[in-house]
């Protein structure tokens, strides 16, 4: 079988009122600085983790993926392989992406944050209208203050996130003797849950490792060494960021904080399950 994935979470610099904040769940993540990317140590990590500080602004992201009902309010149709208005909608584009946040943006009363032209898109920052976060603030909000590979902790069970729970994490090099495994394997559910099945990390924010992959506005580059502030990734590159591949398929070395990977904006997620 052939499972198709790929979602969002929408974002804002500022609002204009604290009840639309309350209304759509959203979290104001106050900035500060971090250390972006991973150790050299990190079990799994990939060549493009440069480990460099960034400093952020304030920002709002919304507490929960957004549900099919969400996308459905605003959109024609509903691209999802799994049915539900309670789970996270799937299967879209980075350019369907953009457009649900304009969308979004006009039924809420917003200024839309994109101006969509074809392929090209140019994000105005001074827009109070709805966005995807940035690859830089989407690890800082996942963080959440830690520098783990996951939230506060090295590694995290499927009684606790949505994946491949067959293969945890650090699976590779204890194989043989479990015992060893701060995580040892479970659950393999073979469909996304829920949008806030499991606990929140320590910013209220449900599902930041797990269920469906979250685009970000971010298009793909190497890391520089030095530090930045508000960061929104390369000016030109033909693909974009999604910073957690897709689960319930993908073992849980996927699903770390640091990982990003590159996705075409035209690009949905083919999963196979056998």
């Amino acid at each position: 079988m052939v499972k198709f994935l790929g979602l969002l979470a929408f974002a804002a610099a500022f609002l204009p009122c604290a009840a639309l904040a309350a209304e759509n769940d959203m979290v104001l993540v106050k900035g500060g600085s971090f250390t972006m990317g991973s150790p050299n140590d990190e079990p799994w990590r990939s060549g493009d983790e440069t480990a460099h500080p960034v400093e952020l602004s304030d920002f709002y992201i919304a507490a929960r993926e957004v549900t099919q009902a969400e996308w459905e309010a605003v959109m024609n149709g509903n691209p999802s392989a799994f049915k539900g208005p309670d789970l996270p909608v799937e299967n879209m584009t980075w350019l369907d992406a953009v457009t649900f946040c304009n969308a979004k943006s006009r039924a809420d009363g917003l200024a839309p944050a994109y101006e969509i032209a074809g392929d090209a898109v140019t994000w105005n920052r001074a827009s109070d209208g709805w966005r995807l976060p940035t690859e830089a603030e989407w690890e800082y909000a996942c963080r959440a203050g830690s520098a783990e590979p996951f939230s506060g902790r090295a590694s995290i069970g499927p009684d606790e996130a949505n994946f491949y729970g067959h293969y945890p994490y650090n699976i590779e090099q204890n194989y043989f003797t479990q015992e060893k495994l701060e995580v040892k394997p479970g659950q393999y559910r073979q469909r996304t849950t829920p949008a806030g099945s499991f606990a929140p990390n320590a910013l209220g924010l449900y599902d930041m490792h797990g269920n469906v992959g979250e685009w970000c506005w971010d298009t793909y580059g190497e890391y520089g060494s030095g530090g930045t502030k508000d960061p929104a990734g390369p000016e030109e590159s033909s693909s974009r960021m999604l910073p957690r591949l897709p689960a319930p398929r993908s073992i849980q070395r996927l699903g770390r904080h640091a990982l990003g990977t590159e996705r075409r904006a035209h690009g949905r997620f083919a999963d196979v399950d056998g």
